[in-house]
């Protein structure tokens, strides 16, 4: 869809500008061709049955439908917006940091109450720390540039019931716990916001006359060990004209990152058809046990070099 005033599709042809990241010609829905399963060896079977997916971007849908040129002016995020600027008592509209802040805040509580519903709790591992992640990002831009440093992340999870009610009652039927969860996480981060800022303020402190540059290891040690992020680490450095090293810092980075990889690896094994069977049934409605069952399939599954067989 092309979002731009007629002006500029004068100018210049939308088509030629599709898939070339404009900010104001985008995509609101794709078709993925399913043709082949990818075996672990590399090489491609095709499929029994070929299909399409198709995908739909529905917040891109509704700015198109509203006529908007940004999906945080539709009605689907207005109030929430409007919620975090009274908590903040920031004026939507006024400032770029605090208006990017408010947007950030508003999509990142939206996916943690989602996940938190479905029975995705913040946690330091595995899609649990993509939460975590997520709400002290959240928290961190609310921190700096709202200056909300009390819990109010989990203030929104009413609203955010309340607007979905109709679609994902599940959220209506959580709120309580989700909001307690939500509020706990803010409350442990925002101690470690705390700790960083005075961690920092000693390193200031320290540094000899003249030396301008915190090294990257001690950043790296603020994130790996407080979950401090570097970006709030930058801002406070730049305060008192001081930079980080950056090429150490990612260096480090790179280090944690493969042995994430390593130490997460999932190796998994072809499929081995035993038995032929044209259709199953999924008896647990009305069973817990049976004495007998036919194999189908098996593989091999080695995960941190724990090897297991799955049917």
């Amino acid at each position: 869809y092309d979002n731009r005033d007629e002006s500029e599709r004068n100018k210049v042809a939308g088509s030629s500008l599709v898939n070339m990241d404009h900010p104001q010609v985008i995509e609101i829905w794709n078709l993925v061709f399913m043709q082949y399963n990818r075996k672990s060896d590399n090489s491609l079977e095709l499929l029994p049955n070929k299909h399409v997916d198709t995908g739909m971007g529905f917040e891109r849908l509704c700015m198109v439908l509203q006529d908007k040129t940004s999906t945080y002016d539709t009605d689907i995020f207005y109030n929430l917006i409007k919620k975090v600027a009274n908590i903040s008592k920031s004026n939507y509209g006024d400032n770029v940091h605090t208006d990017i802040a408010i947007r950030v805040v508003v999509d990142h509580i939206r996916a943690i109450v989602f996940a938190i519903s479905d029975g995705q709790i913040p946690s330091n591992t595995g899609a649990g720390y993509v939460i975590r992640r997520i709400l002290r990002r959240a928290v961190r831009y609310a921190y700096t540039y709202l200056k909300l440093e009390e819990p109010f992340l989990y203030l929104l999870v009413e609203l955010i019931s309340t607007q979905f009610k109709d679609i994902y009652p599940e959220i209506s039927e959580q709120k309580s716990a989700i909001s307690n969860i939500i509020r706990e996480e803010e409350r442990a981060f925002l101690k470690t916001l705390g700790k960083g800022l005075a961690l920092i303020n000693q390193f200031i402190v320290e540094l000899k006359p003249n030396v301008s540059k915190i090294s990257g290891k001690v950043v790296f040690e603020l994130y790996d060990t407080y979950g401090f992020p570097p970006d709030l680490t930058s801002l406070i450095l730049k305060e008192k004209n001081l930079v980080f090293d950056i090429h150490e810092f990612n260096d480090y980075m790179q280090q944690q990152k493969s042995r994430s990889r390593s130490a997460s690896e999932i190796v998994l094994g072809d499929w081995v058809h035993v038995n032929k069977v044209s259709t199953t049934e999924f008896i647990g409605y009305d069973k817990l046990i049976i004495q007998d069952a036919e194999l189908v399939k098996y593989r091999y599954v080695t995960s941190k070099g724990n090897k297991q067989i799955h049917l």
